[in-house]
């Protein structure tokens, strides 16, 4: 496991229902609020003060955000709390006991990036051990601005095709299983529940590690092209549909969404549309794992027939298993971010300029040489 490192997630921001229809970070729905705004403002309303979830035995406090440029730095701290126990010096080698009332809480860091005129941005939480504060921030700021803002926000695991190429040449595949479920139609009486585990190891599976390799490493690239489509819909997107007066059967009126005029969205707009929708659709059909699937076939030879297969996983190592990747759905494994050693403030926050620039670029996102020390105003409506 790696020690210390970090986790990159893609922010994206859309209408509920609607997740074609991409928002700019820095305009998000008719008011054009600021993303950057908006988590600075909910960090603000969490405050400094402690908080305590009995459910996981645990507690945190944010205690401490600063907004820099187009981001924004967190430190908080979380811990198990309610447990007798110590902390111990690990130098002077003397322990200090704790009681029930004291909560162990450890330093974890993260930062939002939230360019301006972009559909994309970023969050990184640093991970130490296997602990990290992803979850935390999704639930106490990411949720509440979404609520806020009446849109859907999606964060999602990212990381760049030649990064996960350079981890893995190195080691081979060393388990495919894929879980699978009856097939409802097949015997009613099977309860939904029931889930097949069927996996394949040895010769016969790390013989196609090359193969196995490409075919997951493709379905990273898509999703990324797919984003990159993406972007190029959201204006057509926005343009498609206005705000007008729509006649309902019995004659009444009601202010709701319908088709812009040609001046506003021609035919060559629809025609555009069409096309990379059609594209887009494409990239989605051709990242599942059939592949994988038929490679597990060959060496393992299940009948299929009666089972809808749920999620594949793939287990990657050396000598013994390291990284198990499932693959179900649009789903893209996470990657850690490895460091030596535990960063100081600068060199972590350097490292995220880094990434989150080049990250960015990579997507089609221009960024000034400044970055991330941009204006942070808001746009205003109509601008």
């Amino acid at each position: 496991m790696v020690a210390y490192g970090y986790l990159a997630y893609l922010i994206r921001v859309a209408p509920p229902r609607r997740p074609r229809k991409l928002q700019r970070l820095n305009a998000v729905g008719p008011e054009n609020r600021d993303l950057l705004s908006e988590i600075t403002s909910q960090l603000g309303m969490l405050g400094s003060q402690f908080y305590r979830n009995d459910g996981m035995a645990e507690g945190y406090r944010f205690n401490e955000h600063a907004a820099r440029g187009r981001s924004i730095r967190i430190k908080l701290r979380r811990g198990p709390v309610g447990n007798p126990g110590e902390t111990f010096n690990i130098t002077s080698g003397t322990a200090t006991e704790t009681s029930e009332d004291t909560a162990l809480l450890s330093e974890l860091r993260a930062a939002f990036y939230i360019p301006r005129d972009s559909y994309y941005g970023f969050l990184f939480v640093e991970r130490i051990g296997g602990r990290h504060a992803k979850d935390l921030i999704y639930q106490k700021v990411v949720v509440p601005v979404a609520e806020a803002t009446r849109h859907t926000i999606r964060l999602e695991n990212f990381a760049e095709v030649e990064d996960w190429r350079r981890i893995l040449s190195t080691q081979q595949v060393l388990r495919v299983a894929e879980f699978l479920r009856p097939d409802s139609s097949a015997d009613a009486s099977t309860a939904h529940d029931v889930f097949v585990k069927v996996s394949a190891e040895g010769a016969g599976v790390s013989s196609k590690s090359e193969e196995l390799k490409e075919q997951f490493l493709d379905i990273v690239d898509r999703r990324h092209a797919s984003y990159r489509v993406l972007a190029d819909i959201a204006p057509l997107e926005a343009r498609r549909k206005v705000m007008g007066v729509i006649k309902k059967r019995d004659g009444s009126e009601i202010e709701a969404l319908k088709d812009a005029p040609k001046s506003a969205f021609s035919i060559a707009d629809r025609a555009e549309l069409e096309a990379l929708t059609l594209r887009l659709d494409a990239l989605n059909s051709g990242s599942d794992s059939t592949v994988l699937r038929e490679e597990l076939q060959q060496v393992l030879p299940v009948d299929r027939d009666e089972y809808q297969s749920q999620r594949l996983e793939v287990t990657f190592g050396t000598d013994r298993p390291e990284k198990t990747f499932i693959v179900a759905g649009d789903r893209v494994p996470q990657l850690v971010y490895e460091f030596g050693g535990r960063l100081i403030d600068t060199d972590l926050q350097n490292a995220w300029d880094a990434s989150s620039g080049g990250f960015l670029e990579r997507l089609g996102v221009t960024v000034s040489s400044a970055w991330p020390l941009e204006p942070t105003e808001q746009v205003q409506a109509g601008e």
